[in-house]
Parts: structure tokens; sequence; C-alpha cells
């Protein structure tokens, strides 16, 4: 069967894969655009179901990420503060993200804050590890995450709201619903997350909602409307030795996209409108503010022919305008910059051959016309090759390309000062990898990756000539019995600055890792799992006198989860978690102290 007829087979049952109690092979879009099924993407493509994210009881996508290899996730503090993704080594603004196809705004920064994107109304998290430029362009260097939110495939009403309390004055309410009448179907989310930490001047407060609304005008023909936003309040006291009770940051998000898909026995498309806007004030005194506004406004179309049983062609273009305004609010800061727009222009091709019964090719290139900076040519091709009914080994060659941010070339306020002089970052990309499928619970990858960077563009900014980051990702999924699962990820990663000799990345650590237990009965279920993250170095700038910047090593740690839910017949749930249960005292960046051990607990009740 080949893809295009899978993702007619799977078109309603995607994002969950539920049939009945059976749960089918889930499909992925990540890797390639076209639905293919799990157990055959790469093994650096990992998803994590909606019913894990329950279960864990995971908030926001930062959270989410630490189980996944080759994702180094480091907060700059507690909850809501600034979070970083180093993804096998890049800077944190080499991955994009993409909610149901459309990719999210990043801001000034290019990189989403993870600290404050809930996954309201996710029901999976799809993760491409490495360069993916010849898919998505600018900002997908270093990977992609694509959030799902699948719509019901039946008639009927589905709704859920809970609440939940902690540690900290930490609160958290939600509600969620969904529906299918006929040819029209739907889901919407709202979310509320307050807490005020454990330290003064840190209070953060959430509000989340998402909806998705989708109309089948014929049997071939959709059409949907996509909606998720966001406002976040977050008090930054900074480092334990320079306190400052005046910081905070404001954030407000939005995207609307409408989208319409068609899709017969050989073609599918899709042709999508999009329209962001994301609103940062920061503040470092009372008399020193600084407001940024990133405007995005996007088209993409996509169609993809089954050309013939073993040949998919994937066609593609792409055209976005993005504004950039920047306001200093105080005589001390800068003046608005107006009139800062860049312009994209894209044009892809993809292809799948399947060469025979155990080997398949595939690739896509990439073209892009960036107004401001080059235009460049980038692409990938990958080769498989299933040497078993149980393995399947990987090879793939890829090169991306991310040019600087707006906060890169303009700064950020008089604090962060911008640099016009730098170049765009460019990447060469080596992967191979092996999969081991015993059975349908039984799951096992490795991947070996290596990278070359040219123009690496780091904190202060400044580009760095050569860099390279290579590695090992090791991830499992194994059930021990009908009862009782593990899921496990290791990385091993060497980051090296060749320019300097340092020998070293800033705040990529050499080996982190996740794994969990979860035993799960009926309506009964308890689970744990371990976090670590081990052998860092980083540079703190946070010195009043030369050097400018000393290096120091960042904590080593392993943090413990416990959590627990029991579902009544009725509807009512409920849930309990321990964060940091050992009350394990660290900081992922230094000195900015995590959190300590909290206690949590909850009430849901579904009708």
């Amino acid at each position: 069967m080949h893809r295009l007829c899978k993702f007619l087979g799977y078109h309603w049952l995607a994002g969950s894969a539920l049939l009945g109690n059976a749960e089918l092979d889930p499909m992925v879009v990540v890797e390639s655009r076209s639905p293919q099924p799990l157990s055959e993407a790469s093994p650096w493509v990992s998803r994590i179901s909606g019913d894990d994210l329950e279960q864990r009881q995971i908030y926001n996508l930062s959270d989410a990420l630490r189980s996944v290899p080759g994702m180094a996730v480091v907060r700059s503090g507690q909850m809501g503060s600034q979070t970083s993704l180093f993804s096998r080594g890049g800077e944190s603004n080499h991955v994009t993200f993409i909610y149901e196809g459309r990719r999210l705004n990043g801001g000034f920064s290019g990189t989403y804050n993870l600290g404050e994107l809930s996954i309201l109304n996710s029901s999976s998290v799809e993760v491409l590890r490495g360069a993916s430029s010849s898919l998505h362009g600018a900002n997908a260097m270093g990977g992609t995450v694509y959030m799902r939110s699948s719509l019901p495939s039946v008639d009927g009403h589905e709704s859920q709201v809970g609440l939940k309390a902690g540690s900290f004055d930490t609160l958290n309410s939600n509600y969620n619903t969904s529906f299918k009448e006929g040819s029209l179907s739907g889901s919407f989310g709202f979310s509320s997350f307050e807490t005020k930490n454990d330290r003064p001047n840190s209070d953060f407060d959430n509000l989340s909602a998402s909806f998705l609304v989708e109309k089948q005008i014929s049997d071939n023909l959709y059409l949907n409307l996509l909606g998720i936003g966001y406002r976040s309040d977050f008090g930054s006291i900074g480092t334990t030795y320079s306190e400052d009770f005046d910081n905070f940051q404001e954030t407000e998000h939005y995207l609307i996209s409408p989208q319409i898909k068609y899709s017969d026995d050989g073609l599918r498309a899709s042709f999508t409108y999009s329209i962001s806007k994301d609103d940062l004030l920061g503040q470092r005194d009372v008399s020193d503010k600084t407001q940024s506004l990133t405007d995005e406004q996007s088209v993409n179309l996509i169609i993809e022919n089954q050309l013939t049983d073993n040949f998919l062609l994937t066609i593609g273009t792409d055209f976005s305008k993005t504004k950039f305004e920047e306001d200093g609010l105080s005589p001390w800061a800068l003046p608005w910059q107006e009139g800062n727009s860049w312009e994209q222009k894209s044009a892809s091709i993809g292809f799948y051959v399947k060469l025979s019964e155990n080997n398949e090719v595939s690739g896509n290139v990439r073209y892009d016309d960036y107004s401001d900076f080059d235009s460049p040519l980038t692409y990938d091709i990958k080769f498989n090759s299933s040497i078993s009914d149980y393995i399947t080994t990987f090879i793939k060659h890829s090169i991306g390309y991310s040019p600087p941010t707006a906060l890169d070339l303009y700064g950020f306020g008089p604090w962060y000062p911008g640099n016009p002089n730098l170049l765009a970052e460019e990447s060469k990309n080596y992967e191979v990898g092996i999969n081991y499928n015993s059975t349908e619970k039984n799951y096992w990858s490795l991947t070996y990756f290596y990278t070359d960077y040219e123009n690496l563009i780091d904190t202060t900014p400044q580009n760095i000539n050569k860099t390279s980051t290579n590695g090992f990702e090791i991830s499992s999924r194994n059930y021990l019995n009908d009862y009782l699962r593990i899921n496990s990820s290791i990385t091993m990663l060497n980051s090296k600055n060749k320019d300097s000799g340092e020998g070293f990345l800033d705040r990529r650590p050499e080996l982190f890792g996740s794994i969990s237990l979860i035993y799960e009965k009926e309506v009964f279920m308890i689970g744990t799992e371990f976090i670590s993250k081990y052998r860092t170095k980083e540079k703190d700038f946070n010195q009043a006198s030369a050097p400018w910047f000393k290096i120091v090593d960042a904590d080593d740690y392993t943090v413990a989860r416990l959590f627990s839910s029991f579902e009544f017949e009725n509807g009512v749930g409920i849930s309990a978690r321990v964060e940091n249960l050992f009350d394990k005292k660290y900081s992922e960046v230094h000195g900015y102290p995590a959190l300590g051990r909290a206690f949590h607990a909850g009430l849901n009740y579904s009708f």
C-alpha cells in the first residue's frame, strides 16, 4: 500500500490512531509531509502521543521535549522563564515549530518561547531531529517540531474540564471539547496557568486558547480554520547574585489560518493562508522598557501526486512577509525602527521511490529567495533498506541554511546590542541509523549524526567561522507485560568551537536523557520519570570586571518525577504528581535555580 492510499485510509485517524480499543500504527507527517507509519519512519523521528502527555501530566511543550533524544532543553530559571532548545548542538532558533501544517511565528528572536507554549488541544507531538531546511526553509536547520490536533471520526460530542492545584500557589484549569455532526467537525481548547514559583518577582501567568473547525464540502474537498493564541506575564528576577525586582516581560501571540484541502485516489493538495502576530514587552527597570512586534503573513501550496504505485512526487511553493518594529518606551532605549520587513519566496520538489521490496529512496530540493539575504538551494536525500523482518537501516545527507534573526541584527533594548554585519548560517549534515522492531510493542533505534556549521551565530552575537557537532541518539519503547511499559532516550553529544579551540559550545550537555516507567491497568495508572543532564560548560556573562565572562561548569543533575491517576465510571478522574521528588538543588543555567520539590493534585470530568 503506497503512502497516498495510507493517507486516505487514515485521514480522520492520523492524530490519535485509535479504532475502538485497539491502537493502530500511528501516522507521522513531520519527515516528508506525506503521512507514513511511525514504524517505517527514520530513527531520528520521534512521536509523543496525547495519551502519553496526559499520563505524564505535561503542561507545556518544553517539558514534553525533554523525553526526545537529541533535544537538549535548557530553562533559565523556573516555570515561564526563557527556555532554549539545542537540537543536536545547534542554536535555539534552528528548530521550526508547526501546528497542523502552519509554521508558528518565532517573534523577534526567531525562537518560539517554549516556556510559554502549552500543549493545549494537541493530540500528538512529532519531532524530526536534524536539518529540515529543504522542507521548511529558514529556522529549520536543526529540526522540526510538529503539533497535531485531531478531529473526531464519528458523529458525537465529547468534552473535558479539569482543575489542578499545587505547590508555589500553582493553579491550572482547562476546558476541551470536540464534536462531529455530519460534514462539520471541530475541537476547541482553553487553558489558564499561574504560579508564583519559589523566588520573589518570578510570578508566571498564562492564558492559552486554540480551535480547529473543518467542513467537508464534497467527497474530496475540505475547508478548515485554525486559530491559536496565548498571553503570558512573567516576572524575571535574574540571577541569584544580581537580583532585580523590577524586571518583567509580557507576551501576546496569535495565529489565524484558513486552509483548503483536496484528495482523491492519486492526488492530494492543500492551500493555506496564515496571519500571525508576536508582541513582546520587556522591562529592565521602571525607566527602561522595550517593545518588539513581529507581524507575519504567509501562503503555502503543496501538491502530492502518486504517479505510480512506487513513485510519489511532491511540489510546493511558499511566500511569506515578516514585518518587525521595535520601540524603546523610555528616553534611555531605542526609538521606533519602522519599515524593517523581509520577504521569502520558495519552491520545492520532493520524491519517494520504492526501489524494491526492501529498499526505498526519498529526498527534497528547495530554493529560497530571501529579500535581505542569500538565495540558497538546500536539499536532503535518504536511503533506507530492510535487512530483515525486524531491522531497517537508514542513511541521510542534507544541507541547512538559516539567516540571522531580527534580534541578532537589531538587538533588543540597550542591554542586548545587535550586529548588522552578521552572515547567514549554513550546515552540512550526515546521519546513519537503525530501527529494530521485534514486535508491535517493542522498538529500539540508534542514530549517529555529524554536522559541520559555517558562520554559527553565538549569543554575543557574532559569527563563529567553523563549528561541528556529532553524537549518538538511542531511544526505546518496550512493554514488559500487558500493563507495564518503559520508554527511554539517551544522547551523547560532542560540540566544538573550531575557531577558539575551547572544545565546547555554550550550554550543550555532553550526556542527557530520560527514562519513564508506567504501570496502567484498567482505570488506574502510576508512573515515574527520571530526567538527567551531565557535563555542560557555559559562559557566565554576569561579571562586574574583566574578563567580562568566565567559563563555568553547569550543574549535573538527575531529577525524578512521580505521577498517578484514577478514573471513576461516572467520568470523574483524579490525578496527582510530585515534581523533583528528592528535592534536588540545581540550576540548568548558572545562577538561575530550578524549582524545588512540588506537589500537585487535580480533578477532571469528562462528559
